[in-house]
């Protein structure tokens, strides 16, 4: 796992090529069904640093048992790039991921990654945020 850290940090794709199967199955947030092999990984990780060059994970916790591991990361960067759509805003961002990975002969095999894409949202100032006075209408 700290060679996937260490990928997902550089976005190196020979580490990445090495520690994950090229039949990968990864659930993403942004997309409705499951992105399959390594070139379906690598688009979600190219999307993420395309819109924030400078983007880090940050392994907080590990629980492992038997095949799996769950990692919450703190995920920080600054979106300089659009991102899902939205123009570059120049906003930091610090929020939490949860993700849960499958291992098999010692590369990732699936994966379900769980950033907090609301709270990340609202740091963007696409969510209002709780308590914030709302928009007039035009």
């Amino acid at each position: 796992m700290e060679q996937f850290i260490r990928f997902i940090n550089t976005g190196d794709r020979t580490i990445g090529e090495s520690i994950i199967s090229p039949d990968v199955i990864f659930y993403a947030p942004t997309s409705p069904e499951p992105l399959r092999g390594f070139d379906g990984y690598i688009a979600v990780l190219d999307m993420m640093r395309g819109a924030m060059p400078d983007v880090q994970w940050n392994a907080e916790e590990f629980i492992a048992e038997d095949d799996k591991v769950m990692i919450r990361f703190t995920m920080s960067g600054t979106q300089t790039q659009p991102f899902m759509g939205m123009p570059a805003t120049g906003k930091p961002v610090k929020v939490t991921a949860m993700n849960i990975y499958q291992l098999k002969n010692g590369k990732i095999v699936r994966e379900h990654g769980l950033p907090d894409i609301f709270n990340m949202l609202q740091q963007l100032g696409m969510i209002p945020a709780p308590g914030a006075a709302p928009q007039n209408a035009e």
